[in-house]
């Protein structure tokens, strides 16, 4: 080893190795830590509603990130003079939901590694032929690897543009 050593082209051949998968490490590391997802401080929409029996009642599991956020701020704003009580919740409680509580249930979530988070996917994997489901995506390149074809499900990249078309079809998928 000590003879390969002294070979200056291996010498900085090696160093250059260590030193491209450090850098694609760190990159890697750097790009997973910007996509985190925060989670989400539930709240209502429609609160007055909460206790009146003729008000349909719908929950949406999301995260707390901008493009969402944006979402659920513009559905709120579509939502004021409809008869319908919406709890936000974050997406992480999802497996804790029962299903036959709700009249609507919405999942706005993110792809990540091909997949939405892992309790999401196991709630829509579990409730894939319920009609009451509707699942949100949002992924960098607008579409959804691993969709089933099954499910109701729209999927688009965060970007400004889409917020509309989101939060549109997740009106009308509450009131329809």
């Amino acid at each position: 080893m000590k003879k390969l050593w002294k070979n200056k082209l291996f010498k900085y051949g090696l160093i250059s190795i260590v030193l491209v998968v450090l850098g694609a490490a760190g990159f890697l590391g750097y790009y997973r830590m910007v996509r985190v997802q925060g989670v989400l401080s539930s709240y209502t929409i429609n609160e007055t509603l909460k206790e009146k029996s003729n008000a349909h009642r719908a929950v949406i599991y999301t995260q707390d990130r901008a493009f969402k956020n944006q979402v659920i701020e513009e559905l709120k704003k579509n939502l004021v003079d409809e008869n319908i009580y919406v709890e936000v919740k974050p997406v992480e409680e999802v497996g804790e939901n029962r299903i036959e509580e709700w009249d609507k249930v919405l999942i706005l979530s993110t792809v990540q590694s091909s997949d939405p988070p892992k309790v999401a996917l196991d709630y829509i994997n579990k409730h894939k032929n319920e009609k009451k489901l509707s699942v949100y995506l949002t992924a960098d390149s607008s579409t959804w690897s691993k969709d089933p074809g099954h499910l109701d499900v729209t999927t688009a990249a965060s970007k400004s543009e889409n917020v509309t078309v989101f939060s549109r079809k997740m009106k009308e998928f509450l009131l329809y």
